[in-house]
């Protein structure tokens, strides 16, 4: 039996829950990045179907060919906004982890064809297929005979999200856990239940919770990110080299060290604003280059690192091969007002051998040798 009273009051507390989530995050950040894009996409979406299901039940069993149509078009949009929030999870979560572009890239296939999919049957019953659901003469909802489908295609998004949280952790790269089951165990549950009893209406008021619950969680971690940048900061350099050299299986690590030539002269020119869109421009081409193996931090000023699980040395130039590629196509599409040159050294290393300060001088002194050897040709 649905009780309409109940669902309003649950539907409301979750849009409240939306909103105190989203003005904590307006307050904690100042610059965004891809992964606060999918955040607030994620908020803005569940704050939507909230109120839509509040709708579809308030018009459930009215009269009218105006309510007919409404009823097909708040329900299609619910179907879509529930698939386009696994998929959009599943991208911020690996984000999150790895902050690598091309990573996404690779990942979209996996989580954009479910949605494909979805979105055709939906178009299907909006011209009455009657796949996922229906509205009947007396503009009832009824859910068809794929009516599960979705859920399906929400199970297989979250535990692919929890899939690779877990190889994070597990290759050591990324040492900290995404607070995945944050937002999954709550989520879960409430879909489950949503899905096995039509007329509970928990499923958006757990999203809106999870949501919250990782928010929470998030401004913790926060304290490794530097916000301009969008890549890890110092204090989590030194927190994953340590884990390294305690790992129990050595593995040959590269560190890429880089800084921006004439960096100074680009904010004596054009000002510190211009300044600091250069390192969130340069931030955005680290990202666009590193994969799994690789966790990027934006070490002081102008100098980033790059640390890089590799076979062998080989890797590690193509790895500053493709940063080099990516500087060279910025400088030639970019209608900026400056031009990005770096100066890079880079050495690799056991992390059974690993002494910090030898690894960190290792990279800046061949770094020194490459702007030494800049200046000395470009003046």
């Amino acid at each position: 039996m649905i009780n309409l009273e109940e669902i309003v009051i649950v539907n409301v507390a979750g849009m409240l829950v939306l909103l105190f989530s989203q003005l904590s995050r307006i307050e904690s950040k100042r610059e965004k990045h891809l992964d606060d894009y999918f955040f607030d996409t994620m908020i803005g979406i569940a704050f939507v179907t909230l109120a839509a299901e509040i709708a579809t039940f308030l018009l459930d069993g009215k009269p009218g060919a105006l309510v007919y149509s409404l009823q097909y078009l708040i329900n299609a949009y619910m179907f879509l906004a529930s698939s386009a929030m696994g998929t959009l999870w599943v991208l911020y979560v690996d984000y999150r982890i790895y902050h690598s572009l091309k990573r996404i890239q690779k990942l979209l296939p996996l989580v954009v064809v479910p949605f494909a999919l979805i979105v055709v049957l939906v178009l299907c019953d909006l011209f009455g297929a009657g796949l996922l659901f229906s509205i009947t003469e007396q503009n009832v909802y009824q859910r068809c005979k794929l009516g599960m489908l979705p859920y399906v295609f929400l199970l297989y998004d979250y535990s692919l999200s929890l899939i690779l949280a877990f190889l994070a952790v597990k290759r050591n790269n990324h040492v900290y856990f995404f607070p995945v089951l944050s937002f999954l165990v709550p989520v879960l549950i409430g879909t489950v239940v949503q899905a096995l009893q039509y007329g509970l209406s928990v499923g958006w008021f757990s999203v809106s919770l999870a949501l919250m619950f990782v928010q929470m969680q998030l401004n913790n971690q926060n304290a490794f990110m530097d916000d301009l940048s969008g890549l890890y900061n110092r204090k989590y350099y030194h927190h994953v080299i340590s884990k390294l050299a305690g790992s129990p299986k050595s593995k040959l690590i590269t560190g890429i060290m880089m800084d921006v030539n004439h960096f100074k002269s680009i904010n004596d020119r054009f000002g510190h604003t211009t300044g600091d869109d250069a390192i969130r421009e340069l931030g955005r081409l680290i990202s666009e280059i590193t994969t799994e193996r690789d966790m990027a931090f934006r070490y002081a000023g102008d100098e980033f690192i790059i640390i890089s699980t590799v076979e062998q040395m080989q890797d590690a130039e193509r790895l500053v091969d493709a940063l080099q590629q990516k500087t060279a196509e910025f400088n030639a599409a970019s209608r900026k007002p400056y031009q990005l040159s770096l100066a890079i050294g880079y050495t690799t290393c056991e992390t059974a051998e690993l002494d910090f300060d030898k690894f960190l001088h290792q990279m800046d002194m061949q770094m020194y040798e490459a702007k030494t050897a800049y200046y000395s040709r470009e003046g």
